[in-house]
């Protein structure tokens, strides 16, 4: 019998020694110096009998002994029997895979006698990260406290929402900038939360209404607002200047030169602080949640802009270390999530986009 090492392992270091991963399980072995070794000599094949008797007559049955249950685990297969790996994980990798099972089926206490204790423990412990991020040093331009109606029918902004590629060089309103990111980020109201203080209601859904999104705006073409970096204080409605000589160009060179990013009226660069997550939520699940709501933003944003009358447009196409270093934020506390970015549309108004084209006959999936 031939044995091979699984093709996707990933190990980790801690203070007690090198651990690896168990394929497909939550779960991690301690690996002592000569299951390293057995590991390491199997590499890409080797025959069980070889491997076996590389360490000695008087340690071959603890070798075979190990080998039966490495593969019994998954860390070791048989050449002629190794199980197919998912395509998925082909294509996106071994550390994908294993930060997917680590999030897996996480215990949130829902109903848990335990659940009181854990909220105390967190309390009492503090350290609770700010719930709004601000530049108080920079100046800044206060918005319109009220927001412009949304008056448009449901279903017809839902028919009309679509990315845009394409807008014209009118400029957007201040109002009409006000209005979007009021309701794209800032809280409508506020609630109790007991344990956990005050929190924010906003339009979009947050895990645990910790609402870690922050929103970053390079001003291009806006009425009564310079060109430049701005982040938005959803505590005082206002925009703070962080860098009035932000361009076109240096965003564009951020996002693969993607046209839409930059050729709007402004374009708003999302983060996460991961912290106000991570504070209360302290398992590896979390780590979605900041997607979700990153996601749950990115939809408000295009509707809201929907029924203002601009043309949404968002990716996540960009060089997520550059945007951090021109935001000038910690990557290791917040880091870029998503970009969004509107104008003036250039083909707006029709239930369909203009150059729509029914799927033709035979060619769907």
């Amino acid at each position: 019998m031939k044995v091979r090492r699984c093709e996707q392992l990933v190990c980790r270091w801690l203070a007690g020694g090198l651990e690896v991963g168990i394929p497909g399980r939550r779960q991690w072995i301690r690996l002592s110096d000569d299951l390293y070794k057995v590991l390491d000599r199997a590499g890409a094949g080797v025959e069980l009998d070889d491997l076996a008797g590389a360490f000695g007559a008087e340690h071959e049955p603890d070798v075979r002994e190990a080998v039966a249950a490495l593969i019994q685990l998954g860390v070791l297969v048989e050449v002629d029997r190794a199980p197919r790996v998912p395509a998925l994980w082909e294509r996106w990798g071994a550390v994908a895979q294993r930060m997917h099972i680590e999030a897996r089926d996480a215990d949130y206490l829902v109903d848990s006698p335990r659940r009181d204790d854990e909220v105390n423990a967190i309390v009492a412990e503090g350290g609770a990260p700010a719930a709004f991020k601000e530049y108080p040093d920079r100046p800044s331009v206060p918005l319109p406290r009220r927001p412009l109606p949304l008056g448009a029918p449901v279903e017809d902004v839902f028919a009309l929402r679509r990315t845009h590629r394409q807008f014209t060089d009118d400029p957007v309103t201040l109002d009409q900038l006000a209005t979007l990111l009021f309701h794209s980020f800032a809280p409508h109201r506020f609630l109790d939360g007991d344990a956990f203080g005050t929190l924010q209601c906003r339009v979009s859904a947050s895990a645990g209404a910790r609402h870690e999104v922050e929103a970053y705006i390079v001003v291009y073409n806006v009425t009564g607002v310079a060109p430049g970096l701005y982040h938005y204080s959803v505590a005082r409605h206002a925009l703070e200047l962080l860098d009035e000589s932000v361009t076109r160009e240096q965003v564009a060179d951020l996002m693969y030169h993607q046209e839409a990013s930059y050729t709007g009226a402004f374009t708003v660069l999302t983060t996460a602080v991961a912290n106000r997550l991570a504070w209360k939520y302290r398992h590896p699940r979390a780590y979605r949640l900041w997607m979700y709501d990153a996601g749950h933003y990115g939809q408000t944003f295009a509707l809201a802009a929907t029924a203002l009358g601009l043309g949404p447009f968002q990716t996540v196409a960009f060089v997520d270390s550059e945007v951090e270093s021109l935001l000038g934020v910690d990557p290791d506390e917040e880091f870029a999530v998503y970009l969004l970015a509107a104008g003036v549309p250039r083909d707006a108004g029709a239930l369909l986009p203009a150059d729509f084209a029914f799927p033709r006959l035979g060619q769907g999936n």
